[in-house]
């Protein structure tokens, strides 16, 4: 497995791995969701999961994501504080960039958790040799955002996020609302789902405690090709924990078929 640190359009650090098995015969990027990060839980796994199964895979922390230096810690929270949508997408052009350069002839698919999943669906029009996109808990739309809660954030300036694992309060900045609402055509996940000209695999747990399962039925619905898969008693996580100590069925299943997709279409 391969490290690399490239720099975003702001110039800030981008850290990830790729790792490959001889011979891959496609590229997979694995994109993490809000309070995510590439060595969280499950994606060591899926990404293991994958080059077992044949296929070079990235995984990367967004440059805003909040993690600095310490693979496992939100150290940086003054950059989380101004993350948006649009930084997020830059960056996912940036490291598709970087992984097809090292694989210029292999066929890509995107890969994204939870807002991860409706970034894959937003950013593949940008995505050159794309083969296909799979979401795991995605979101199908970009505004999470009541209009009270909006009110209240930009008369305060900030709005508290706690973070259940860690206890830290990530406050965020209004830079995400003011992004959203100056680029709202652009950060339509649905409409992106439907302009989608490559097969999309739709996995969501249907016990999910943050994003309603249908949602995966809204993104489904409205893509051309699109295979939906609901995994029943599945969390938003598929029952993992971080650290991942044991590998819950759930989550185990939803790699397994999600490695049978980008094999039936690379």
């Amino acid at each position: 497995m391969t490290a690399f640190t490239i720099t975003s359009n702001e110039g800030l650090p981008i850290r990830g791995n790729l790792d490959a098995p001889p011979k891959p015969r496609a590229l997979v990027v694995l994109i993490h969701g809000f309070k995510g990060f590439k060595d969280w839980g499950f994606f060591p796994f899926v990404a293991e999961t994958l080059r077992d199964h044949g296929f070079a895979v990235s995984r990367f922390n967004m440059s805003r994501s909040g993690i600095g230096e310490n693979p496992d810690a939100f150290d940086r929270l003054d950059l989380f504080a101004q993350d948006t949508y649009s930084v997020q997408l830059a960056d996912l052009r940036t490291v598709v960039a970087h992984a097809q350069s090292q694989f210029p002839d292999l066929p890509t698919f995107l890969f994204g958790h939870s807002r991860g999943g409706g970034i894959a669906l937003l950013g593949a029009r940008d995505v050159t040799k794309l083969a296909g996109v799979v979401t795991w808990s995605a979101i199908s739309h970009a505004n999470r955002w009541d209009d009270a809660t909006v009110r209240k954030w930009r008369s305060d300036g900030w709005l508290d996020v706690i973070n259940a694992r860690t206890k830290q309060n990530m406050r965020m900045s209004t830079a995400i609302v003011d992004d959203y609402e100056a680029h709202a055509s652009r950060l339509a996940v649905v409409a992106s789902a439907a302009h989608l000209d490559v097969p999309l695999l739709v996995i969501h747990g249907g016990s999910d405690e943050s994003v309603p399962c249908a949602e995966a039925g809204e993104i489904a619905r409205h893509a051309r090709e699109a295979q939906l898969m609901i995994i029943e008693n599945a969390s938003h996580t598929y029952n993992a924990i971080h650290p991942l100590v044991t590998v819950p069925f759930a989550l185990s299943l939803a790699a397994l078929v999600t490695a049978h997709f980008v094999h039936a279409y690379s």
